[in-house]
């Protein structure tokens, strides 16, 4: 693995429920784990679904092993939140990873 490749900034974050200050259960995302990463976009896919064109934005993650790192994770680069679809551990020495992640829809609200 060339590390000097490993240029971008990203964080782990996990889906979890926490309470607010009334004490009310709410979902929110947390950050568990801050990485440094190689960033390449794939080639959006399009498709037409009920008269509706539909775009999905893929991207890879390159970066060093983490053993906390699964499928119900998400990933938080440049304020743009991704699902992972896939994670390869790259010929399973576990020293580096291969993740394929979906641009997600942040919805603040307007």
């Amino acid at each position: 693995m060339n590390t000097g490749r490993l240029r971008h900034r990203i964080e782990f974050q996990r889906l979890e429920e926490t309470y607010d200050k009334a004490g009310f259960p709410q979902k929110e995302y947390v950050t568990f784990q801050k990485v440094w990463s190689d960033v390449n976009d794939l080639y959006g896919k399009e498709y037409e679904n009920s008269k509706q064109t539909i775009s999905e934005n893929m991207t890879v993650f390159y970066m060093r092993y983490y053993k906390n790192i699964d499928i119900d994770c998400f990933i938080l680069f440049k304020g743009q939140r991704y699902e992972i679809i896939e994670i390869d551990n790259i010929k399973y020495l576990n020293k580096e990873l291969k993740i394929k992640a979906k641009l997600q829809v942040i919805n603040n609200g307007n």
